[in-house]
């Protein structure tokens, strides 16, 4: 079982008072994901989104002229968020999640972890912000990489 302290230890729910993290922490299941394997594929139905505990992960999208897929960010650090499509709609993930080693997170059902900040309009605006966040360093992180990789593909 998951507790609030191991929840107030990521980032994403760092400062925030316990009381608020117990229904998110009775919401969160550990689940695990061997090196090669998708967590999830771009396009998919988005029903989750996790936290890493451990491992890494290579955030990837893949470009249509494109044979091999792009890589936005590798996530190793604990905590980070994966996964935000999982309560954001339409509901499809926007990218692949490939576990580069095997890897432990937690999982929250998309549905239910909109629901409990819906139940909780301040918290709930203090998550968002801060996903908010990581979709805004994302957005930038793949500006760069699809520069880049125009940029090399013009030397060539």
């Amino acid at each position: 079982m998951v507790t609030p302290q191991q929840l107030a230890q990521s980032p994403f729910f760092a400062g925030l008072p316990e009381e608020q993290l117990v229904p998110f922490a009775a919401l969160a299941q550990e689940v695990t994901c061997a090196a090669g394997e998708a967590l999830f594929r771009e396009g998919e139905e988005a029903c989750c989104l996790y936290l890493l505990l451990s491992g890494k992960i290579n955030v990837q999208i893949q470009p249509t002229a494109m044979t091999q897929p792009l890589t936005i960010v590798s996530l190793s650090t604990y905590g980070q968020l994966v996964g935000w499509s999982g309560f954001m709609p339409p509901n499809y993930y926007t990218a692949s999640a490939i576990c580069q080693e095997d890897s432990r997170l937690l999982s929250f059902d998309g549905a239910a972890f909109n629901r409990l900040l819906e139940q909780n309009p301040a918290l709930g605006l203090v998550i968002m912000r801060r996903i908010a966040e990581v979709i805004s360093q994302r957005l930038r992180t793949i500006q760069g990489v699809v520069l880049k990789t125009l940029y090399h593909h013009d030397e060539q």
